[in-house]
């Protein structure tokens, strides 16, 4: 069972993948993240990078949906994503699953000079995104980075994701990975 900071932490990451803010994550949601991500690479609408961002988007949505959706209306509410990650972390093999694709997907798509760890530059485009502001980004940022070398390593981001599902600290530093709580 969620704890209350748990489920405060995930309400707070629903709200991320909410894009169009109409209180479900839908295949709209993922087509317009996919869209930004087309447009932050500057490929064209009918590149091939962007036909693989697409696809890799939608078959991102495709699995949350198939995991999620559990009233196989299209979208996923609050309280079927709130289902979700209950029984993603009730399971530990899911949970590690869950959490390596998470981080790997964040460092495949905006570590964009390829030198295996976001810069503030990249984590911002990370925000950017999903339409959130470049200024909470940069203090996010700030707070993520804890050794201050200006670089997330995929490990730290690893540490600060583990923090953010599993931590029940209220003052934990992963608990901002997707933005304030407040």
């Amino acid at each position: 069972m969620l704890t209350d900071l748990q489920q405060k932490k995930l309400t707070r990451y629903f709200q991320v993948y909410d894009v169009d803010d109409d209180g479900r994550i839908a295949r709209p949601d993922f087509e317009r993240v996919a869209e930004n991500v087309r447009a932050l690479y500057g490929a064209g609408e009918t590149s091939s990078t962007h036909r693989l961002i697409r696809e890799g988007f939608l078959r991102g949505w495709e699995a949350l949906r198939a995991s999620a959706d559990a009233d196989d209306n299209g979208g996923v509410d609050l309280r079927e994503w709130l289902s979700y990650w209950d029984g993603v972390l009730a399971d530990d093999v899911r949970y590690e699953d869950e959490v390596a694709s998470v981080t790997q997907r964040l460092l495949a798509v905006f570590d964009t000079d390829e030198d295996g760890v976001l810069g503030a530059d990249e984590f911002c485009n990370f925000y950017g995104i999903y339409g959130l502001q470049s200024a909470m980004a940069r203090q996010v940022f700030l707070d993520l980075d804890l050794d201050g070398d200006g670089n997330v390593t995929r490990q730290e981001l690893l540490d600060m994701a583990h923090e953010f599902y599993l931590s029940d600290d209220p003052d934990a530093p992963g608990n901002r990975l997707f933005g304030p709580l407040d």
